[in-house]
């Protein structure tokens, strides 16, 4: 579908003053050796060897009408969007009518596949919050103070204003977002700001707002010195209590507990949380990285790459979960992964930003599924972190590159496809092959109809093709006693890179989000959906699944159509933009935060690398001086007409 959308050209206020301070930009093409932050960093890690006993061959049985374990009903927009709220304005925009169009793409993309993006907006930095009303000083959206807390990602104190909101909003009228947004939780709205934040949301977003996050990781608020040393789940729950004997809630929309890491979420459980607050919680939710590269000096990835190019270990990630799930379910709520990715403070070198992530992910957000979890938000923090699904160039760099796509939005494109958009994918996990760590098989149904099958191969092979793999698949027929409806033909589209460290030249069906920072947000290339013939003789299907890849099978046409597969290019932004060499007012920090614990600046942002480190070059001089710089901000204007 096309919307008329058109995008201009405008110049934010500039500002001349008698000293200021801003990168070096002698030339477009050499300064881009100038700057170093993790989301251009070249580490590259040594695949692990391939498995001593690997099997060629796998056979699958399917049933018709579904089998026994599948997950509860869940939506192609499952896998979504967790974004620290200090760097929401840099990746969305700054106002709704200055959107940012890369964003835009991205998310057009997941929408014509699922029907939709879920996005949460919070993390760290929602805990102390305010909102200001009529504005910031210094007219930025956002605008941050050093912290106080001794979190390892010294947090800082964010203050926005209602322009967050109301971008939030805009974005929905273009690409069917919905919205998770936090509410400050750490001062119990004594200053009746949590108050301010509830009722502006709810007024603001209407019915694009699916919840609202009452505490983030209160289980570390005394470790990190948020609240007094012995907080404990008693006093958690008496807060919550407060908060919500306080605020204007009159319907289901509070997500909580959302712990993290030192409290169990069956033991918040346990203490009465889902009985007590019934009337006001919709989604009972958790957050959790596999691992975290918080200590310092910095964890030596290597050891840990095995962990992300493993089954079982995506099992575990899921398996912890799975009573408080079957818990909420019963109790008629939704349980949910508020924040996760693929480790905490920024994520590892190497894996992060490896082709690696994309098939873990790929395999998170299916377990997920099959773990009756109705969304998984993937984090997002700054610059100076290596896991962010996708991340702008540093300001410096805006008139010589564009946006960096990470691997595991890769995932989310193949996650959105395989569940699709009718809201009733139900995924089971096939154990295939004993349940072989380096594989993984999901059959998905809709309406009791086998629909895709989605299989996963980590291994890197040291000969060429020696590790791929046949999926043999039938639906029925055989040893069942039920008619065979194999399918004639399938469709097939192939998740592919190099190697398990590659971390470009990724591509999903072909298609590709280029080098990094090569992006706009768009699919380039084209479409390369794979038709296999099955043998009607036996009513068998033969799926060749590559070494490293993924593989998502179609085994209707419906399945095919409901999922946007075949949609390129449904909606495109347009990113033009026009640069000249005059320096442009704007916090350079806003560019270097993130969160998830994940990294600091000295504006106490969520990356533990200093600003300086994610700048490159750093140079005083008079504006007489000065080589000037442009900032251009796309503003989004709606006329009649094409999409660009």
């Amino acid at each position: 579908m096309t919307r008329g959308l058109f995008f201009l050209i405008a110049v934010l206020t500039l500002e001349v003053v008698n000293a200021v301070t801003v990168y070096t930009t002698a030339t477009g093409t050499a300064a881009v050796a100038q700057y170093t932050v993790a989301s251009t960093d070249q580490t590259v890690l040594t695949a692990p060897d391939p498995p001593a006993e690997f099997s060629s061959t796998v056979y699958i049985q399917l049933y018709d009408g579904g089998m026994t374990g599948m997950g509860n009903p869940v939506s192609g927009k499952l896998l979504g969007f967790s974004i620290e709220l200090s760097v929401s304005a840099m990746l969305m925009g700054e106002r709704p009518e200055v959107l940012r169009p890369e964003f835009l793409n991205y998310c057009a993309l997941l929408e014509a596949r699922a029907g939709g993006i879920t996005i949460r907006v919070g993390g760290n930095t929602q805990d102390k919050a305010t909102l200001n009303l009529d504005g910031n000083p210094n007219n930025h959206t956002i605008e941050k103070y050093t912290g106080t807390d001794a979190a390892p990602t010294d947090t800082p104190e964010v203050h926005f204003t209602l322009d967050l909101l109301d971008t939030m909003a805009e974005i929905s009228t273009l690409v069917n977002a919905e919205w998770f947004f936090g509410i400050p939780f750490l001062k119990t709205n004594s200053d009746g700001n949590a108050a301010l934040v509830l009722q502006n949301t709810k007024s603001i977003l209407g019915d694009k707002l699916l919840g609202l996050q009452l505490a983030n990781e209160p289980d570390l608020y005394g470790k990190h010195l948020k609240k007094w040393e012995t907080y404990s789940i008693t006093d958690f729950m008496n807060e919550t209590n407060y908060m919500i004997q306080n605020l204007p809630i009159q319907a289901p929309i509070i997500a909580g507990p959302s712990v993290c890491c030192e409290w169990t979420v069956g033991e918040v459980l346990d203490a009465g949380y889902l009985t007590q607050f019934q009337t006001y919680i919709d989604y009972v939710d958790v957050m959790h990285y596999p691992d975290n590269n918080c200590a310092s000096p910095k964890v030596d990835p290597q050891p840990l790459f095995q962990n992300y190019l493993s089954h079982t270990q995506v099992q575990g990630l899921v398996s912890p979960y799975v009573t408080a799930a079957n818990t909420a379910v019963a109790a008629g709520k939704k349980f949910m992964m508020m924040e996760t990715n693929t480790a905490s403070c920024g994520g590892f070198a190497g894996i992060s930003d490896s082709f690696a992530s994309a098939l873990w992910a790929t395999d998170y957000a299916m377990q997920m599924a099959y773990g009756n979890f109705t969304y998984g938000l993937l984090h997002f923090g700054g610059q100076n972190v290596y896991y962010n699904p996708f991340t702008p160039p540093p300001t410096n760099m805006t008139s010589v590159r564009k946006w960096n796509t990470g691997p595991v939005f890769y995932a989310q494109l193949v996650a959105a496809e395989a569940l699709g958009k009718s809201g009733n994918a139900r995924v089971l996990d096939l154990y295939i092959d004993s349940n072989a760590y380096h594989r993984a098989g999901y059959a998905i149904y809709e309406n009791g109809v086998a629909s895709r099958l989605l299989l996963v191969n980590y291994v890197q092979s040291t000969t060429p093709n020696a590790n791929d793999y046949v999926a043999t698949f039938a639906v029925g027929g055989g040893q069942t006693g039920l008619p065979a409806v194999t399918p004639a033909s399938v469709k097939v589209k192939y998740l592919r890179a190099d190697s398990v460290n590659s971390k470009d030249n990724i591509t999903w069906a072909g298609q590709t989000f280029g080098q990094q920072f090569m992006s706009d947000g768009r699919l380039q290339g084209d479409l390369d959906i794979v038709t296999i013939e099955c043998n009607t003789s036996d009513g068998t299907c033969n799926i060749p699944v590559p070494g490293p890849s993924v593989a998502l099978v179609f085994l209707t046409d419906a399945a095919l159509q409901n999922s946007g597969a075949e949609d390129t290019q449904p909606q495109t932004f347009a990113t033009t933009t026009t640069t000249a060499r005059i320096a442009a007012t704007i916090d350079q920090a806003i560019l270097q935060t993130s969160n998830g614990r994940s990294g600091s600046d000295p504006l106490g942002a969520t990356s533990k690398s200093s600003s300086q480190e994610s700048a490159g070059e750093i140079t005083s001089m008079n504006p007489l001086g000065l080589i000037l710089s442009v900032l251009a901000s796309v503003i989004v204007a709606k006329f009649p007409g094409p999409s660009w």
